[in-house]
């Protein structure tokens, strides 16, 4: 027998499957994001559209369907603790819950960003959702962070009541026999429908020079950074008008810039700790406890290899398009072009592993560097436990890796059936054991017939569960893991 920690199916598909030329280009879905309960999916597009799921865990839950006052929520709190019998239905109701396959269903859905002209630059703002954050709930309504390219918004998504009256008074000829005042009825309301609708209630902008690639809040939901290609700004949730920047790459001669800012994050864990990555595949760590404005990084991780190997076409593919932490802030996953790298924050002279992607690349770089292919920006991402790591790649596949078992799995993310799910790993460990491709297993592709075309860029994973959330295109792909064994 063989154990597979993953059986991974196919568990809901969202979106049109028509062919990539019919697919307009507003409607391709450039943002993906699990909040940190992972009941709610947030799915941001080029047309600065805003999608948002919930799962089937909080769906049929009283408290998601309206905005109750303080008063009937103590009331109901009440209710709750006198009477035994409703927590024992409610116990029962967890359970079954738990026993449920999760599934997604829409939610809302609002228009975030709109295209704008910047009269200054003379150049056209496109309102494509660059990333999109999660903010932690602190009531029953919902925030996040979306950005476009120069302006950062935050969302209050809520329920809103339509009341209607149910019940009237006598007519008027009845109500001039009323002689007592017991006799009038009251007037009664019964909800009508419940709708979601979306607040802009802040709006952050003109901080920024250059194209924002990335926003990351941090551990105490008080701050968040934004970063651009050559300086990093520090924010507060509650000011609009200000910013302060903490991370400046910008010579005095731009002739003289040689690299420029990709990526950046906060420590899961610790407020002061960011992270951001640059062009030439290095990694800095900054500490606001240090200094103000971080002029000098904490720790900079950078692997020699690459630094030795210089030339072209490995300057362009070292640079780094998406980092992470790992959910317990130990573990830095950074992805380039080739390869996924996860890095400990206590080593930074080499990674602690070395993953390599898509590797048939190597023979193919004068025509991805002439149809543009080559500077494809690819994401990656943590499972929720921190043992697993997953990035896109051509074809609509995707890779899972078991990074500390030095194994990794190839899903084709646009099967609606049953889905190869086998971890290879390398036949020779002590040659290239970092690397886990070899001609002998099946954690490849076909290199001569690559379409470019199909890819998938934006992946996330469910917090809490095996679920993987895949975008195509304009699809979005839903994936359920379940353990088990094969013979």
């Amino acid at each position: 027998m063989e154990n597979i920690p993953f059986k991974w199916r196919v568990s809901q598909i969202f979106g049109d499957k028509s062919s990539i030329e019919k697919i307009a280009d507003q409607d391709k879905i450039s943002s993906l994001e699990f909040d940190s309960t992972g009941n709610y999916i947030a799915v941001g597009d080029r047309g600065g559209r805003v999608i948002l799921f919930q799962s089937n865990h909080v769906a049929n839950e009283s408290e998601e369907e309206s905005d109750l006052d303080e008063e009937e929520l103590m009331k109901e709190e009440e209710k709750e603790k006198n009477e035994e019998n409703e927590e024992e239905e409610e116990e029962e109701e967890e359970k079954s819950k738990q026993k449920k396959s999760l599934q997604y269903k829409f939610y809302s859905e609002f228009q975030s960003h709109e295209p704008e002209f910047d009269y200054l630059k003379s150049i056209d703002i496109e309102e494509k959702i660059n990333k999109i954050q999660w903010i932690k709930r602190r009531n029953r309504s919902h925030l996040l962070l979306s950005t476009n390219d120069q302006t950062i918004k935050l969302w209050k998504i809520f329920s809103k009541e339509k009341e209607l009256v149910t019940e009237f008074n006598k007519e008027r000829q009845e109500n001039e026999s009323i002689n007592n005042p017991k006799d009038l009825l009251f007037p009664k309301t019964q909800v009508e429908e419940i709708s979601k609708e979306a607040y802009n209630k802040r709006t952050y902008g003109s901080a920024h020079a250059y194209n924002i690639n990335s926003i990351s809040l941090s551990s105490d939901d008080e701050v968040f950074i934004s970063s651009d290609e050559l300086r990093i700004n520090l924010w507060h949730l509650e000011r609009t008008d200000k910013s302060f920047n903490i991370v400046d790459l910008k010579p005095e001669d731009l002739e003289q810039l040689s690299e420029v800012i990709t990526c950046s994050q906060f420590h899961p864990n610790e407020s002061n700790q960011f992270i951001y990555s640059l062009s030439k595949g290095v990694i800095h760590l900054g500490d606001l406890r240090q200094s103000a404005k971080c002029l000098n990084s904490v720790k900079v991780f950078e692997d020699e290899e690459t630094s030795l190997n210089d030339s072209f076409f490995t300057e362009i593919m070292s640079n780094i398009s998406d980092i992470k932490y790992s959910p317990c802030g130990r573990y830095i996953l950074s992805r380039n072009y080739t390869t996924l790298k996860v890095w400990d924050v206590k080593m930074e002279s080499k990674p602690l592993a070395t993953l390599c992607v898509h590797d048939f690349s190597h023979s193919k770089l004068c025509e991805l560097y002439e149809n543009d292919f080559i500077f494809d920006k690819f994401e990656c991402n943590w499972s929720g436990d921190g043992k697993y790591a997953i990035t896109g790649s051509y074809e609509n596949y995707y890779y899972l890796f078991d990074w500390k078992k030095n194994k990794g799995m190839l899903i084709d993310g646009s099967k609606t059936t049953k889905i190869y799910s086998k971890f290879y790993e390398t036949q020779n460990p002590n040659e290239n054991s970092n690397n886990i491709f070899s001609n002998n297993n099946k954690l490849s592709y076909d290199s001569d017939n690559v379409d470019f075309s199909k890819k998938i860029f934006n992946v996330s994973w469910n917090p809490y569960n095996p679920f993987i959330a895949v975008a195509a295109t304009n699809i979005l792909y839903l994936y359920t893991g379940k353990v088990g064994t094969k013979k």
